[in-house]
């Protein structure tokens, strides 16, 4: 209401119409009147006080209340009703009000004039309703529509529906850049009209699936607006009305001509390569940027027949060329090689019969002129013979540095160990050749010559040992873990050695070695006996044993509970000969020396974690 009320104060009066007024209180429109003439208020609905806050009463003593309900920002739209309602006019408009409780909600109200005999505004009646619902709706659905066009227009791929008739009824931006025309252009033109006859025959094909419901996702080639040829990919989708009839079709269409380049490119490149990939002793696969299998040699199908089982496949994604353990591993490659980087190592990989084989392989990326990434080439060459060249070059080396070290520890030996006897009997012996010696003491120097001599005796023998060790003259066969953890325990408890000891053993990655039995026994000895021996007396010894499978190793894990060893202050020395720590147990320190010398001499290592108090562990680890 637009009205400027002036009185302050009205006599209320009983209303003429009881009957319309109880019809109007009854519903959820609020009705008012108004006099024009001498500005007041006549009426008003009790419904106001819902959607408003206030009671009829509130409007009719405070004449300015109504006035004061409207949005300061709607404030013009109602300011010019009164022109509109002195010419004749109906008004309606819409605009926002405050409530009694400061909530905001948009109202529609009607205005409608009485005029007198002579064309004067003398009254007017209204009616206002609650439109909030409906305004929020269509903020919603404008926002959603603007959404969807922004969505539409900005999209990297064309849209494009067509009627019925194949013509356009709708492209938006993006279709019209693909085929070099503007929206407009292209509107109303028929599907065909981008075509050359080839493609229109193809087209009308697809049409026909389209009519039957069919979607699709395909390959299509388009003119454009300046002759030119333009691949696209489309996933084409028919639209039918409630009544399930035809009403044309929806495509989401994808510029793929520069793929389309790159693959025919590839394809003159394979042609290129082809007499090169099947005349040379490298197996060569061809990948595209999807990871599937373009072209292959006869050579890489018959390393994926004899490694795999699997015949390679064009189309075929290389992923099931690879066992499962090693496709992260390839991911890794691929990616470093898409950024640039040259990818070569050396795979060692075991035949039907037994036999390992070694294989070079290079992951290479393949370019075009501007740089762009066409995909992938894997070469795999069989280096098996100079890779064994080049082990058994190694193995020589190694074991030039193993005599070499042997015969220090040798020299170490006889000048350390052999020279105090040997000193020894040259005194005594020295002595034995008086005449003039009494008869005990002839003795006592006899006794220490036999003593010496035996210290030489245990040094020979141990030195024989060592150089036994050295030397591997036996077969090797399947020797199980719990068999021989078995057979220790039998030894052990037959020298009254594993009293209270706990085992807790687990083989179960995996069970079994293919070595030296009598060598695998003195290990698993050596390293049990020494952590009975090296025990905590006030502990129960607990003795662990397991076996780990690596990606080409077998390792063996001892571990115990003993007294463990000051690795700063004696890590160097705890595989040396006659090296010992712990002068409260008996020993010479032979136990560990013969364990590193056996475990090396089968082609493993060892090494070994320990705290003081806490206890030891041996790691050894051999090639499968």
């Amino acid at each position: 209401m637009s009205v400027s009320i002036q009185s302050t104060s009205i006599q209320k009066q009983e209303d003429p119409y009881p009957e319309l007024m109880a019809f109007f209180n009854a519903i959820d429109e609020v009705f008012f009147s108004i006099d024009f003439i001498y500005p007041r208020l006549i009426r008003i609905s009790d419904s106001c006080e819902k959607l408003f806050g206030y009671k009829a009463d509130d409007f009719l003593d405070d004449l300015q209340l109504w006035l004061q309900l409207v949005h300061p920002e709607d404030a013009g739209i109602v300011a010019n009703q009164n022109d509109l309602l002195q010419k004749g006019e109906i008004v309606n408009s819409q605009y926002r009000i405050i409530r009694r409780d400061n909530t905001i909600i948009w109202v529609e109200q009607k205005l409608s004039p009485i005029l007198d005999e002579a064309g004067n505004l003398i009254s007017f009646n209204g009616v206002i309703r609650d439109v909030t619902a409906r305004k929020e709706e269509e903020e919603n659905h404008r926002k959603s529509e603007a959404l969807y066009r922004r969505i539409v227009e900005t999209a990297q791929e064309g849209i494009w529906t067509i009627d019925e008739n194949e013509k356009t009824n709708f492209v938006n931006k993006k279709m019209g850049e693909i085929l070099g025309y503007s929206q407009q252009e292209m509107l109303g033109k028929g599907l065909y009209d981008f075509m050359d006859e080839e493609g229109k025959a193809y087209a009308i094909a697809c049409m026909e699936r389209r009519r039957a419901g069919a979607k699709e996702n395909l390959d299509i080639r388009y003119v454009t607006k300046d002759g030119n040829s333009v691949w696209t990919n489309i996933a084409a989708n028919p639209i039918f009305d409630e009544a399930g009839n035809y009403k044309g079709a929806l495509a989401m269409v994808t510029d793929i001509t520069d793929r389309k380049a790159d693959e025919e490119a590839l394809k003159k490149s394979e042609a290129n390569l082809r007499t090169i990939f099947d005349n040379t002793d490298t197996a060569y696969i061809l990948i595209d940027t999807k990871l599937k299998i373009v072209s292959f040699n006869t050579l890489a199908q018959k390393y994926s027949e004899q490694n795999n089982d699997l015949p390679l496949e064009v189309n075929k994604h290389i992923k099931k060329y690879f066992r499962p353990g090693r496709w992260s591993a390839i991911q890794q490659y691929i990616d470093k090689v898409a950024k640039g980087e040259a990818i070569s190592y050396e795979l060692n990989l075991p035949e039907k019969n037994g036999n390992a084989k070694w294989y070079e392989m290079r992951w290479v990326s393949v370019k075009n002129t501007e740089g762009k990434n066409w995909g992938f080439i894997l070469a795999n060459k069989d280096i098996t013979e100079a890779k064994n060249a080049t082990l058994e070059r190694e193995r020589i080396i190694a074991d030039i540095i193993q005599h070499n070290n042997d015969l220090k520890q040798f020299t170490y030996i006889v000048s350390h160990n052999l020279r105090a006897p040997v000193a020894n009997i040259i005194g005594l012996t020295d002595i034995l050749v008086e005449d003039d010696l009494e008869a005990d003491v002839r003795q006592e120097i006899t006794n220490r010559v036999s003593i010496s001599v035996k210290n030489i005796d245990v040094v020979i023998k141990d030195l024989n040992h060592i150089l036994q060790a050295r030397a591997i003259n036996e077969k090797k066969e399947t020797v199980y873990f719990e068999k021989l953890v078995k057979s220790v325990k039998t030894t052990v408890y037959t020298a009254n050695q594993n009293e209270g000891v706990q085992f807790n053993c687990s083989f179960d990655e995996i069970e079994s070695i293919f070595t030296i039995r009598s060598y695998a026994y003195s290990i698993f000895y050596n390293l049990v006996s020494n952590s009975i021996k090296y025990c905590r007396p006030e502990t129960p010894l607990v003795i662990s044993i397991t076996s780990h499978k690596l990606a080409d190793k077998i390792e063996l894990r001892f571990k115990d509970n003993g007294k463990g060893i000051d690795l700063k202050k004696n890590g160097n020395q705890v595989f040396g000969l006659y090296k010992r720590f712990d002068i409260s147990t008996e020993g010479k320190g032979m136990g560990l020396f013969m364990v590193k010398t056996q475990v090396e001499a089968l082609g493993g290592t060892i090494e070994i974690k320990s705290k003081v108090g806490e206890g030891t562990e041996f790691i050894i680890q051999f090639g499968l």
